[in-house]
């Protein structure tokens, strides 16, 4: 199995550590050996023949991450490279990073939480330093990928959201973020043919979905490494104004500000996103179902910050 890689990512004369490939109809031909460099030279033939994506092997995948975001603040500074083409690349490498950790043991999550703090910190100044973030997070939208592309839509629209409501320090953001990134974790103990499920799920099969974030929080409490308010997202991005959510069927002032922010993100980015079984609706739409369909979900001054945000 192979994944795709942006061209952009790779700085010329450095190793990547992986092979190189490019597809050619249905077949992936190698075109650079990991023990080889890549060259500028390399960069301006792809780019000259329209090729912007290359290919690696799915087991190689954590190598390429890591030289990503080793790369990153690099990547990041280089005038050279327009502002949307490093926001995409920003946020690819946050989908690649978070598919590694939701694919890999929940160990791997307190070994590498400083990984995930920094891909935070990286969010969180694109957020704070850029016009917008909708282009490249609607240029993520992938349903073979949902569920990581899914995190980090959400742990953007949240910081973002965060930002524009109330006057919070760095590390404060950074929390919200974590949480936000980790919001749905405990969709990895949930079946899978249960979330991809095309149709309208039982009530037997819709009670094992809501404990998702029971799941989520019971996991991550337990490895000590997260703070009271990321915690506090993971179980309850669910609950509703109207007190009609779960696990704990909150209402109103018994929720946290931000739980009620990423409950926004959650229902916006799931609207917005390509899945397996629909195509994403417009945010338009999206805003007006969660306006009427939706009301009394969501804390309206939030949600209208939200709106005037996306316009």
């Amino acid at each position: 199995m192979y994944r795709m890689i942006q061209l952009e990512s790779l700085i010329p004369e450095t190793l990547p550590g992986v092979a190189l490939f490019i597809k050619h109809g249905d077949n992936h031909v190698l075109y650079k050996d990991p023990k080889l460099s890549f060259t500028q030279s390399d960069k301006e033939r792809l780019l000259d023949n329209n090729v912007k994506h290359l290919f690696v092997k799915a087991a190689e995948m954590s190598a390429y991450n890591q030289y990503v975001e080793a790369n990153l603040p690099l990547l990041l500074s280089d005038d050279s490279i327009e502002p949307e083409l490093k926001q995409t690349m920003l946020y690819q490498a946050s989908v690649n990073y978070v598919q590694e950790i939701f694919d890999s043991p929940v160990i791997a999550i307190r070994q590498n939480v400083d990984r995930c703090r920094n891909l935070i910190k990286h969010i969180l100044n694109d957020v704070m330093n850029s016009d917008g973030v909708m282009p490249a997070l609607s240029s993520l939208v992938d349903h073979n990928a949902y569920t990581y592309v899914h995190s980090v839509q959400v742990a953007t629209y949240s910081i973002s959201l965060h930002i524009k409501e109330f006057d919070l320090g760095k590390d404060e953001l950074i929390d919200v973020g974590m949480g936000s990134l980790f919001h749905d974790y405990g969709k990895v103990y949930v079946p899978r043919e249960l979330l991809d499920k095309p149709g309208k799920l039982s009530a037997t099969e819709f009670q094992e979905v809501k404990k998702h974030p029971v799941y989520g929080y019971s996991t991550l409490k337990d490895l000590e490494i997260f703070t009271p308010v990321a915690l506090g997202i993971v179980k309850h991005h669910h609950e509703k104004e109207n007190g009609s959510g779960y696990p704990d069927g909150l209402s109103a002032y018994d929720i946290a500000r931000s739980s009620k922010i990423t409950a926004i993100a959650d229902v916006f980015s799931s609207l917005t996103t390509n899945r397996s079984y629909r195509q994403a609706l417009t945010k338009e739409k999206a805003l007006e179902i969660m306006y009427g369909e939706m009301e009394g979900s969501f804390d309206l001054q939030y949600l209208q910050t939200f709106r005037e945000s996306m316009q």
